[in-house]
């Protein structure tokens, strides 16, 4: 009996000076341990275009990326000829594309590089586009011409694959 009562005793101290070291060692982290300040900033992904029009001359067709961070990017043209807020025929396709730094995959012309934060693509167009009075497909309609415009984060480019199916100045 006198054995149980060592043992109990022992097992006790053990236990007490366990949770005093513990306790001791977790209140000094606590307080002298500094904060641990989260550096971490979100990407910024933005883009805006940038173009010239003057009557029926198109000049400049440019994407800014006004985010934070690189990204790549890829435009549309829409068009169509509209008369008293109709379509009334089809747009043909017939601009000059700056193929030197963007490259048509699908229905988009994709920026071959990516673009830095802060900075301008080259121009979409080789030439200015200007359409004349014999393209009008009927007296009085007038061409409306859109340039949509997309962006994405540039890197991973496993992203980019996954989210266009094609990563731009690649060799897919």
């Amino acid at each position: 009996m006198m054995r149980y009562k060592k043992f109990l005793l022992g097992a006790v101290l053990v236990v007490l000076l366990l949770t005093f070291a513990v306790g001791g060692t977790l209140a000094y982290l606590v307080t002298q341990t500094d904060p641990v300040v989260n550096t971490f900033t979100p990407a910024d992904v933005s883009t805006e275009i940038q173009e010239t029009f003057e009557n029926n001359v198109k000049s400049i067709v440019q994407i800014k990326n006004t985010g934070n961070i690189p990204v790549f990017v890829r435009v549309k043209v829409v068009a169509n000829w509209y008369k008293d807020g109709a379509i009334v025929a089809p747009w043909t396709d017939n601009i000059d594309y700056n193929t030197v730094f963007w490259t048509k995959n699908g229905d988009y012309y994709y920026y071959k590089t990516a673009v830095a934060a802060d900075a301008l693509t080259e121009n979409l167009f080789q030439n200015e586009y200007t359409y004349l009075a014999a393209d009008v497909p009927v007296e009085g309609a007038h061409l409306e011409m859109t340039i949509i415009h997309q962006s994405i984060q540039a890197e991973p480019t496993s992203a980019v694959q996954g989210a266009w199916g094609f990563v731009p100045g690649s060799n897919n």
